[in-house]
């Protein structure tokens, strides 16, 4: 948060940090609650005796993930547990549950982007109410899409991997190698991608929006 706002003062700061935590905090719960629904609708009951078939953020937020995510616009929430052995069809079940947070995240995505351009269309930003508002819908848009994208990168433990390992036969080398390696890989990724400004990262988030933007263009 602080870096992504460090070219705002005072209240619009405060303001734009506000939404920014309200998003992150409704975008990492559904995420996860995604998760879980897609796991327990597959036969999996583990979510549901973890307490994990619910929209409370308590249930789904890890406290340092989200601190990490406050501050350095990255983190986690608390992993969704899952015991594929007792999905109803096993590659079935894996599939799903590995593309369900994402899928989460482009939908709301896609509802918000809707939703800014219609409220900047409608009304005049006048006030600090209003800029709010405004500030809540593009920071779930921009957020969202940033989430999609990051999490389908095929390295573990994102849901691109899960999903990689969840459509490959079993003991795929790249699965493997990315099951040992995936965490020291994403780190490393991580630190150069931040040096490099992010720029693969960027054309990819950019490269997703603007088909939604454009939809969304045509009708309001």
């Amino acid at each position: 948060m602080l870096v992504l706002f460090r070219n705002l003062k005072g209240t619009d700061f405060l303001i734009a940090s506000l939404a920014y935590l309200i998003v992150l905090l409704i975008s990492f719960t559904l995420h996860e609650w995604a998760h879980a629904n897609a796991a327990y609708s597959c036969g999996d009951y583990t979510p549901k005796a973890a307490g994990r078939l619910t929209i409370n953020p308590l249930a789904h937020i890890d406290p340092i993930g989200f601190l990490c995510s406050a501050l350095f616009c990255f983190g986690w929430a608390k992993p969704v547990p899952v015991d594929p052995t007792r999905f109803r069809k096993y590659r079935k079940g894996m599939i799903l549950t590995s593309i369900a947070g994402v899928t989460m995240n482009l939908l709301l995505a896609f509802v918000a982007c809707g939703a800014y351009m219609l409220f900047t269309k409608l009304f005049v930003i006048n006030n600090y109410f209003m800029l709010f508002i405004q500030m809540f819908f593009y920071t779930m848009f921009s957020l969202n899409i940033s989430l999609f994208v990051f999490n389908l990168l095929p390295i573990a433990p994102l849901d691109g991997f899960n999903f990689i390992a969840a459509i490959t036969s079993y003991g795929n080398k790249f699965v493997q190698f990315m099951a040992k390696y995936g965490f020291i890989i994403l780190i490393a990724l991580l630190v150069i991608g931040d040096f490099a400004g992010g720029s693969l990262l960027v054309r990819l988030v950019n490269w997703i929006s603007y088909p939604i933007v454009r939809f969304w263009g045509l009708i309001i």
